[in-house]
């Protein structure tokens, strides 16, 4: 089964579905990290297919951050 898994978070965020994508995909799945642009080197380090999500945000912006709380 192809599976999406997609974050638009921190390393916070991303790390766990990263420990949820290596367990699927050592089941048998094949997995899709939609995550932000500046994660693409981690995802890609790990094997899985990346795709990036829209809009591409550092999510180290501090003004953005004040914005989404």
């Amino acid at each position: 089964m192809k599976i999406v898994l997609a974050t638009f978070g921190s390393l916070g965020d991303l790390h766990p579905m990263l420990a949820l994508a290596i367990e699927l995909r050592g089941r048998g799945h094949e997995i899709v990290i939609n995550t932000l642009e500046v994660y693409r080197e981690k995802i890609d380090a790990l094997g899985f297919e990346f795709y990036p999500m829209r809009p591409d945000v550092n999510p180290d912006d501090r003004e953005l951050a004040k914005i989404m709380m």
